[in-house]
Formats: C-alpha cells, structure tokens, sequence
C-alpha cells in the first residue's frame, strides 16, 4: 500500500490573495492597477470607521485645520467621506497623486465640512429645546417598567395576599426584556433596601423592623428572605454571563474566525442559565470548559501544546485526551456557578466531589453543547 506524504499546511486564503498591506516607496510603480490593488486591499480589510483617523490627518496636515475645524469634522458620520476614503488612506502609505487630484479632495472635505457645520446648528437647536435623559436614567426607567413592575406585581402583591410561595426568576426575565449588564445593580438596588428590613426583622437586630413586620410570621419571613437570595443569586449569574459574551477589544486574527465558523454550539440556556463565551476566543488556549446540557455532562478539555487548542469542522482538535475528562453531573445548579466563578486551581478540587464516573471526551461539539469557559 503506497503511503501517502502529509500535505504541507500553506498559507491561508487571505495572505494567499490579499497579501499584506500596501505600502509605496519611491521605487514604486505608481500604475492604475497597483493603485487598484491597494484599494481592494482596504476594501476587504477595512470599514468605513477605519478610515476616521486618516481623513482627519489629511484634514490637519495637508488643509491647515485647527483643533476645533476637526471637532465638527469629526460631527459627520464616517461613510459621508466614503469617496474620499482609500485614496487618502493610500495617500499616507505613500502613492503620490498629481495637484488636480489633491485639490479634488480638498474640495470634497471643506464641502464635508460645510455639512458639518449645518447639522451642528440644527443640533444646537434641538437641544436647546429638548431635555436631554442620560444612558443611566433611561436604563432606570426601563428596570421600572419591566422587571421591577413584574417582582412588585407577582412577589409583593402576593405578600399583601399572604402568599409567600411565588416563584420570580430574575434571569428569564432579564432576558425576555432585553435588559443589558447596567440594568443589573440598578435592579438590585431597587429592592435591596426592603431585603436589609426584613433581614433585620427575622434577626431581631433593628426594633423598628421587628415592629414593621410584626405581622408575619418567623417562617413566612424565612420565605419572603429566600426570594430575594434567590434573586440574587440570577443577578450573579446574569453578571457572569454578560461578561463572557461582552466582545473582546483586541481584534483576533482571521484564522480563528476561519476555525469556528462551521463550530454548532448552544449560544444560551435559559433554564440553566448558562451563556457560552464566543467561539473565536478557544483556538490558541489551553483550558475549555464545555457543558452538554442533554446528557448533563461537564467536560475539561486540556492541551500542553504551545499552539494551543485548534478547532475543525465542529470538533475541538489538538487536545491532550489523557489530561482530558467528562462526567455526568447530578446537581448542576450546584456544580456550573463554580465552574464559572472559581479559580482554576479551585476547579481542580471541585471535579473531586463529583462522583460519577470519569470518561474520556471525544471533541465533538454539537447544538446541546455550552461553551462555559476558557484559560
């Protein structure tokens, strides 16, 4: 049987056909066509935001314009100078253009300017006639309209009625609202005033909270106490999983995004209340924590390899199978919060109270899975 050599991994598409960014010295052939290519270069790689930077040092440096003429340029939004946009971002990585050309985009940023200029005063007018509500205020008066009507509404209403058994979850209904990770202590602070009172009163440390609530009984207080934590345990969880979701600020490079894209993952499970991380953050690390939510099964996926993890299609790859384990878990409620929330030498510990039987995962990732989290 004839064996086979390894294909060689070459370089990817992108570098293949793109190649890197363009940049003109005075050995360059200044051509239409190499003028063409630099522009399909930034087409591919850039947006219209990426370009800001540029127009505004053209604007300084090759038009004169002071500190506050930029300001109001800076008013416009970035696809307005679209026309203008690859030329002068080709203009500083060297390519040199005739005079008539120059003056053309001069021409076509003083009349950005004038624009500017007009919506700054229709701007000011409208301020001055309308009161402006800050971000804050108006997350406020979402929280008091949404979740906090729904806990007033279903849990105090039903103390007023003497039933203290009622179910509130915080975390479906952060979400079913649409409420973000600034809503969470703005929610919390609603309502923690009225846990401190009762608190006091079941513990007999504030006379006036004793007397206030001197007509419900100790064990009723004891309920009312365990809606709240209960609550406040979703709002832990809701912290957790806006974090893990929130967009890293580093851009990542487009080999990772490569690797997921075919990736099938849950993105969300409501009623374990788990968020998977995005995909793109797994290739390169060396921990993953992944929680299939059918089979109630937690895997740790290990790999020693300096490369890190690699991911194919929908299977994690490179991984260390003998470092490698999953289990079935029977109290999940238990379990997950620490996988999330402890260290990862903690971790370690928290897999020895697990006693179900220790397995070797596969790799595969499929639509039951939760990405938890990364090292």
């Amino acid at each position: 049987m004839a064996i086979t050599k390894k294909k060689k991994r070459g370089p990817s598409l992108d570098d293949k056909y793109m190649g890197l960014e363009p940049l003109f010295t005075e050995e360059s052939e200044f051509t239409n066509s190499n003028w063409q290519r630099a522009a399909n270069w930034y087409g591919y790689y850039y947006k219209s935001k990426d370009y800001t930077a540029d127009i505004l040092r053209f604007a300084k440096e090759q038009m004169g314009y002071n500190k506050k003429k930029l300001s109001i340029l800076k008013r416009l939004k970035d696809w307005k100078f679209m026309p203008v946009q690859k030329s002068i971002k080709i203009f500083h990585r060297g390519w040199v253009y005739n005079e008539e050309d120059m003056l053309k985009f001069k021409a076509f940023i003083d009349e950005m300017y004038i624009e500017a200029l007009k919506e700054k005063k229709v701007d000011d007018a409208k301020k001055a006639n309308i009161v402006t509500i800050t971000p804050a205020e108006r997350t406020r008066r979402k929280v008091v309209d949404t979740i906090y009507y729904d806990w007033d509404s279903t849990i105090v209403e039903g103390w007023f009625d003497e039933d203290y058994t009622q179910k509130f979850s915080a975390y479906n209904r952060f979400k079913m609202h649409g409420l973000k990770g600034n809503a969470i202590n703005i929610f919390k602070g609603m309502i923690e005033e009225e846990y401190n009172n009762i608190k006091d009163a079941y513990d007999k440390t504030c006379e006036q909270c004793v007397e206030a609530y001197s007509h419900i009984s100790k064990g009723d207080k004891k309920k009312i106490i365990k809606q709240f934590e209960t609550v406040f345990e979703d709002l832990e969880r809701l912290r957790t999983s806006f974090k893990v979701t929130r967009t890293p600020r580093t851009r990542k490079p487009k080999s990772s995004d490569a690797q997921v894209v075919k990736l099938q993952y849950c993105t969300e499970d409501i009623d374990a209340k788990l968020t998977s991380i995005n995909p793109i953050l797994i290739p390169g690390k060396s921990k993953l924590f992944v929680y299939n939510r059918k089979n109630k099964k937690l895997i740790q996926y290990v790999t020693e390899s300096t490369a890190g993890f690699m991911v194919s299609g929908t299977s994690i790859k490179n991984f260390d199978e003998k470092l490698s384990k999953q289990a079935t878990i029977r109290k999940p409620d238990d379990i997950l919060p620490q996988i999330l929330n402890k260290t990862e030498l903690q971790i370690e510990k928290v897999w020895d109270t697990i006693t179900t039987k220790v397995t070797k995962p596969t790799g595969r990732i499929n639509s039951d899975c939760i990405l938890m989290r990364i090292f």
